[in-house]
């Protein structure tokens, strides 16, 4: 859990520190009765975003390296499996029935991931760089929302005029 960071040539797609900060977010204010019924309502979520992410089931079929996905695709970084989580959170406040939120997921199944996409700048990637600092998970959810058709926040609204303004 202490790092944060993977090495160039490793064969993981996420670190666990990620997917635990993640999973968090995903069930922050949840009403589950019990461990267990978290970890089911979870382990949905995280196969429904899997289905959706066909990156991923090539690097566990090794059809790709991991290392490549990481340096092509957003999606394997701490700040968009925050932001899913976040996303995700919201549709498991209105119901926790998975025929409810699942569909609605499949949106995401359309994001261009990829680091090129210059929908990504200024959102997640500064400079070349990915950044997950609050400002970026913020405008990073915001996108994800959009994609999702979902409203914003008072906060994320913000954040989000501020963004198209070029107040950066």
């Amino acid at each position: 859990m202490e790092r944060s960071t993977l090495s160039a040539k490793s064969r993981k797609l996420f670190t666990l520190s990620a997917l635990y900060s993640a999973t968090t977010a995903l069930l922050q204010d949840l009403k589950l009765d019990s461990t267990e019924a978290a970890r089911t309502v979870s382990e949905a979520f995280w196969l429904a975003i899997d289905e959706l992410t066909p990156d991923w089931r090539e690097v566990r079929s090794r059809q790709l390296l991991a290392s490549e996905v990481r340096k092509q695709y957003l999606h394997t970084h701490g700040i968009a499996l925050h932001a899913l989580g976040l996303v995700g959170n919201t549709l498991l406040q209105d119901s926790l029935d998975p025929e409810d939120w699942k569909p609605r997921l499949a949106p995401l199944g359309q994001v261009d991931w990829s680091r090129s996409n210059p929908d990504w700048e200024g959102r997640a990637i500064i400079g070349g760089r990915v950044s997950k600092n609050h400002q970026n998970v913020v405008l990073t959810v915001n996108y994800l929302r959009q994609q999702l058709g979902l409203r914003l926040s008072a906060e994320e609204q913000q954040a989000e005029t501020a963004y198209k303004r070029g107040d950066r």
